[in-house]
Parts: structure tokens; sequence; C-alpha cells
């Protein structure tokens, strides 16, 4: 089970101050569980039976109608239980950042949430409203604590669904990246390196890191760079297609750079660039037949 630090030692403490809980509030969350516990399987019928009919959530509750999924909303009422009643929040709020994080990967919305606490909060007002013609102090009490346990229950979905979704990015991120910087195998011992788009340092930087790890992988003797689709280079970006070349030849793989425009190589005389020791043909095509000679070569 995930484990958060701040739910250690001194975990009510700690929930208390967060959530800026007083006595007043535990003691309603006591009141309201007291009223919930002897109703809660016929408060989960009716709220199964409500969410059947809602698009998002139907789905999950005809995936639910197992003895597991049962038996998992009795540990997971427990633990509940054992926060509201003991103070251990600790399993309690583990429990709703892993269920958060799941149901945020799934597709499940956030807002979908404030569909369950509307006809929650309706379920359970019907059946407060006849505590209410005996004692309308308790009813008050039991409807404070019950928004109180929800408040806090929200806070921490929402604190999940969003560690999730910065997850989706960074995953995101690093697919955009390796498809920035593909690195194809045209035949064993042979890559191909085809840049496309503006070279910034960090991509420059990933580059070398991903092709010295491929050369080792695949243990390519050949390597070519195409910067056809390179609008622009600088002085930085020359320096590091330097470094690649001979970083990979120190691995014992030579590497040829194609597709160098005009322009490009204009460029690259004004701003002074040695790109001498390096072997630079007119396109992919001659780059691999180059390679393919050169590994021929070696191979006799």
């Amino acid at each position: 089970m995930i484990h958060d630090s701040r739910y250690g030692v001194g975990v009510e403490n700690k929930v208390a101050s967060r959530a800026r809980l007083s006595a007043g509030d535990k003691a309603a969350m006591r009141a309201y569980w007291e009223f919930y516990e002897p109703i809660a399987d016929e408060i989960s019928e009716a709220l199964r039976i409500s969410l059947s009919e809602l698009p998002e959530w139907a789905p999950i509750i005809k995936a639910s109608a197992t003895a597991q999924a049962r038996q998992q909303e009795q540990d997971s009422r427990a633990r509940q239980r054992e926060a509201v009643v003991n103070g251990n929040w600790a399993p309690y709020l583990d429990e709703l950042r892993i269920q958060g994080m799941s149901y945020a990967k799934m597709g499940i919305s956030f807002v979908a949430w404030y569909d369950i606490i509307a006809i929650y909060r309706e379920i359970v007002r019907r059946r407060v409203l006849a505590l209410g013609k005996v004692d309308l102090e308790k009813m008050a009490h039991v409807g404070d604590g019950m928004n109180r346990l929800i408040d806090i229950g929200m806070s921490h979905l929402g604190e999940a669904y969003l560690a999730a979704k910065e997850q989706i990015i960074a995953q995101q991120a690093e697919a955009i990246r390796e498809l920035s910087l593909p690195i194809l195998q045209v035949r064993e011992h042979l890559l191909i390196v085809p840049l496309v788009g503006v070279i910034d340092s960090t991509r420059a930087r990933q580059l070398i890191e991903t092709l010295l790890a491929a050369i080792r992988d695949r243990r390519a003797l050949g390597v070519v760079i195409d910067v056809t689709g390179v609008p622009l280079v600088d002085t930085a970006v020359a320096n590091y297609l330097v470094q690649v070349c001979e970083a990979a030849a120190l691995m014992g793989s030579c590497v040829v750079i194609t597709g160098i425009s005009s322009d490009m190589a204009q460029t690259l005389v004004g701003l002074g660039a040695k790109l001498s020791n390096i072997d630079t043909l007119v396109d992919l095509q001659e780059g691999i037949a180059h390679i393919e000679h050169l590994l021929t070569s070696r191979a006799e």
C-alpha cells in the first residue's frame, strides 16, 4: 500500500491540523457515523442503483457487482470507521489516494465525483429527515458531520487526481521526446537518426544520451544522422553533432551526417563550426550506402 509520510506518527493531529478539524468536527463526524453505519448497506444499494443510470459510472457499477467488489466495499467502510471513530486516518486516506489515481487513469473525470456526492447527499437527506422529526439538533449535527467527512474525502481525491494527471503529463512528455528523436535500425549494426524540428540544447543532450544507449544495446557499428528536417543550426548544435560523433567513435561506431542544405552549410561556415572531421553526404540514401560500404570493408 502507498503510504504518505505526512500520515505517520501523530496522524490524527496532522490530519486535524491540515483539515482544520476541531473537537466539534470530530464529534459531528462520529454522530454521523453512528447514524450512517446501521443503514450503510441500504444507502450503498440506493447509491449503486442511481449511479447505474449515469453513463460515466454505469460500466464501473456493473463491474463492481461481484462478491470481491462487495468485500472491498466492506473493507473500505471499515477503514472509514477507523478514521472517524478511532482517529486512525492513514489507511483511509491512503485508500482515497490510490482510488483517486486509479479512477483518474481510467478516464473518470473529477467532476463526475460531484454527481456521486449530490446523489449521496440526497439519499442521506431523505433518511435524516425522519431523525429531524424527533431531534432537530441531532439532525443538524449528523448533517454537519457528513459534510465535513465529504470535504476531507474530496480534498484527498482532488490531490490524487492532480498527482495522476501530473504523472500522465510526464509520461506523455517523455513519449513525445522519444518520438521527436527516433532511432531506427535499418539492418543489423546500422542505425539511422532522422532529426526533425529545432534542435535546442536539451534535445541535443538527449540525442547524445539516447543514441549512445542505442549503439550499446543494438551493437551498432554505423549511424546515419539525417538533418534534412532541421530548419536552423547554430554553433551549439554543431558542437553537439561533433560530440555525438566523437562519443560514438569511442564506442566503435562510425557516424555520417546527411541532409545539410546549402543554407545550413553557409550558416555553419559563417559560424566557424568545425565539422571537417565528420563525414557529410547529400542525402540519407547516400549516407546508408556509405556506411554499408564502410562496414563491408571492415568485414573484409
